[in-house]
C-alpha cells in the first residue's frame, strides 16, 4: 500500500534556500510532523529547537477550541530522509493572458510537492503551534477537520553541514524577529482584555475628547502633537488598565475578550477615571474645571499625576480601597495630601530636582508611603519602608511623615 501523498504548494527561492508554501490540514500536521525530540537524526538541533512546550500548547490547543476567527502565521517545517518530488502545473493561456501564463517564473512557482511517505518533518519554527494543533484536533477532530494551516517547507540536510544551517536558519528567523511594539500591540490585540479597554476608552471616554487628549506615542512624557498637549499616552492607560484588572473577575466560561466581559472592565476603568477626576485637586481643575494647564502642571514635572508614573500610583491606591470599599478615605486623602514638588511626599522618591525617577521600587514605595499617610500599614510593614525610603532617598536620618486624620474624624 503507498504511503504517497501530495499538496499543492508555491516554489520559492530566498537566498540559498529553496522553500514551498503550502496548505495542510490537522491530520496532516498530527500524522507527518514530529517533535524534533523524538527524531534521532534531530537530536544535535533539540536544544535549538525545543522549548518548554506544556502551557503555551494548551493555551494554543484552547484558543483554537474556543475561537470562530482563528488565525496562525506560517509553520517552517524541515524534512529530511528523502525529498519530495515537485512536479510544476502546465498552465494554459486564457482570458487574453497569454503573456502573464507564459513567464518562467510564474510557471516554476506553482505545482505540487509530492511525498513517498518516508520523508520525516520537524518544525523548525513553530513547535509551539505544530502541538497546540496536534492537542486540539486529539480532542475535538471535527471542529478542525476543515481548518487549511499555512506551511513552509524547506530541505533539511542531514549532515554536520546541513544541521549547521538549519541551526543558523531557526537562530535568524527568531533572533532578526521585530517584536511588536508596546504601543502597537496595544493597537492590535484582540486578546488582551487590557488593550481592549483601552482602545475603547480611547476612542469612547468623553473626558479624553475622542482620543485628542491621548498621545499614541510610547514616549512617556507627552509632547505638543497637532497644536494641541495630550494628557498621557495609550501605553500608559494600558498600564494603569492592567493594574486595575485585579478589580475585574471574568464570567466563568467565557473568555476574558467576550463582549461581555469587555464591556464590565471597561466601566471598572471608566470609574477609575472618572473618580480621580472628582477627588484629585489638580486633574479636577484641568478635566471639569478648566483652570490649569498641561503646561503648569508638567513643568519641572511638579504634578506626578500628569506623568504615566503619577497615574500608575493613583491605580494601585484606587484598587487597594475599591477593594476594601473604603474610596472615601482614599477620596479624603486625595485632597489631603501634599503631592507637588519640590515639597511634596514624592520629592526625592520620584522626583528629584524635575527629574523623574520610575523604577519599580521607587513606584512601590511611593504607593506605599501614601498607604502609610492613609493608615493602610501596621507598624512592622511602615518599618519595612522606612528602611526602603532611606535606601531611595539615600537619607539614612529619613523619618516617615505624620499620617492622616481619617476621614471619619
Amino acid at each position: 500500500m503507498s504511503n504517497q501523498w501530495s499538496v499543492p504548494a508555491l516554489r520559492g527561492v530566498l537566498g540559498d534556500w529553496v522553500y514551498y508554501s503550502a496548505l495542510l490540514t490537522a491530520d496532516d500536521i498530527a500524522r507527518q510532523i514530529k517533535p524534533s525530540h523524538e527524531i534521532r537524526e534531530a537530536k544535535a538541533l533539540e536544544d535549538y529547537l525545543q522549548r518548554a512546550l506544556k502551557p503555551r500548547v494548551q493555551k494554543i490547543a484552547t484558543y483554537l477550541f474556543r475561537r470562530d476567527s482563528r488565525f496562525f502565521n506560517s509553520v517552517i517545517i524541515g524534512i529530511f530522509d528523502g525529498l519530495p518530488r515537485w512536479a510544476e502545473f502546465e498552465l494554459k493561456p486564457g482570458n487574453g493572458n497569454r503573456k502573464v501564463v507564459e513567464s518562467p517564473e510564474l510557471k516554476e512557482s506553482i505545482g505540487l510537492l509530492i511525498f513517498d511517505g518516508k520523508e520525516k518533518m520537524f518544525a523548525v519554527d513553530g513547535q509551539h503551534r505544530v502541538e497546540g494543533i496536534k492537542a486540539a484536533y486529539k480532542k475535538e477532530a471535527e471542529r478542525l477537520e476543515h481548518d487549511q494551516f499555512p506551511v513552509i517547507f524547506i530541505a533539511h540536510l542531514d549532515t554536520t553541514d546541513g544541521k549547521v544551517r538549519t541551526r543558523r536558519l531557526f537562530c535568524d528567523i527568531n533572533k532578526n524577529a521585530v517584536a511588536v511594539s508596546g504601543g502597537d500591540k496595544v493597537i492590535i490585540d484582540e486578546d488582551d482584555l487590557s488593550a481592549i479597554a483601552t482602545r475603547r476608552l480611547y476612542a469612547e471616554y468623553p473626558p479624553f475628547k475622542r482620543g485628542k487628549l491621548i498621545a499614541l506615542t510610547e514616549r512617556k512624557e507627552m509632547i505638543e502633537q497637532d497644536g494641541e498637549g495630550r494628557f498621557t499616552s495609550l501605553l500608559a492607560i494600558y498600564t494603569t488598565a492592567k493594574k486595575l484588572k485585579r478589580l475585574f473577575q471574568k464570567k466563568r466560561g467565557t473568555l476574558e475578550s467576550d463582549p461581555e466581559n469587555v464591556v464590565a472592565f471597561q466601566k471598572i476603568v471608566a470609574r477609575f477615571f472618572d473618580f480621580i477626576m472628582e477627588h484629585e485637586p489638580s486633574l479636577r481643575k484641568f478635566f471639569k474645571e478648566g483652570t490649569t494647564s498641561l503646561e503648569s502642571e508638567r513643568r519641572n514635572n511638579k504634578n506626578l499625576f500628569f506623568r504615566p508614573v503619577g497615574l500608575e500610583v493613583l491605580a494601585r491606591l484606587y484598587v487597594h480601597f475599591q477593594s476594601r470599599d473604603a474610596l472615601k478615605d482614599l477620596a479624603h486623602g486625595l485632597k489631603q495630601i501634599k503631592f507637588n514638588n519640590p515639597g511634596g511626599i514624592f520629592d526625592g522618591i520620584l522626583w528629584s530636582a524635575g527629574k523623574i525617577s520610575a523604577g519599580s521600587k521607587e513606584r512601590t514605595a511611593a504607593t506605599d508611603l501614601c498607604l502609610y499617610l492613609l493608615g493602610q500599614l501596621d507598624e512592622e510593614h511602615a518599618n519595612d519602608l522606612i528602611g526602603r525610603l532611606r535606601q531611595i532617598t539615600n537619607k539614612t536620618d529619613y523619618q516617615l511623615p505624620l499620617r492622616l486624620n481619617s476621614a471619619k474624624h
